[in-house]
């Protein structure tokens, strides 16, 4: 068993490296698009043709790259305005419960999001400028929202069983 939780978390580690390349060369892109869309408009007149399109995609691919690693990293927002009245004892069932359910969150997302992208593929959606298909960034978003949901059911019966996986600044990232 062991064994198997060490694969998985090498997997994970090679998955999040990916993920977490994938999103600095979108930023950087995006960050590189900027400069030259603002050169090109302020100094010559001649702004990047479908710049905002490009930016669009790449906002949204980026985010969609992130929310796993936001996850495995136990990165997301918390708002602990009421966790004194959480008695320690109810914490763990507490923090079981509320990782399922976004769990169960982000599977209704990656299912909806897979219903848009087959929806784009029959219409033959693209961009209004650069005609880009829509659907594979859809069908990406779908995936990784999917792969977020796997991630958090995962993290959420480990709670449940009270044996919290690695996770955050613990995870292994070697």
């Amino acid at each position: 068993m062991n064994a198997i939780l060490h694969l998985s978390d090498r997997a994970i580690v090679v998955v999040a490296r990916l993920l977490g390349g994938l999103a600095a060369v979108l930023l950087f892109c995006m960050m590189t698009l900027t400069f030259v869309d603002v050169i090109g408009r302020y100094f010559f007149s001649l702004p990047v043709p479908g710049g905002f399109e490009m930016t669009e995609l790449m906002m949204a691919t980026l985010i969609f790259a992130g929310l796993p690693l936001v996850t495995v990293y136990d990165e997301h927002i918390v708002v602990d305005l009421f966790d004194f009245i959480v008695p320690h004892r109810a914490r763990a069932f507490r923090d079981a419960a509320v990782t399922l359910v976004c769990a169960l969150a982000m599977g209704v997302i990656s299912n909806e999001l897979a219903i848009k992208a087959t929806e784009e593929v029959d219409y033959g959606d693209v961009t209004a400028v650069l005609l880009i298909p829509m659907a594979p960034f859809t069908y990406f978003m779908s995936v990784m929202t999917g792969f977020t949901c796997l991630l958090l059911v995962v993290y959420g019966l480990a709670l449940a069983v009270r044996r919290p996986l690695a996770r955050g600044e613990h995870f292994d990232q070697s």
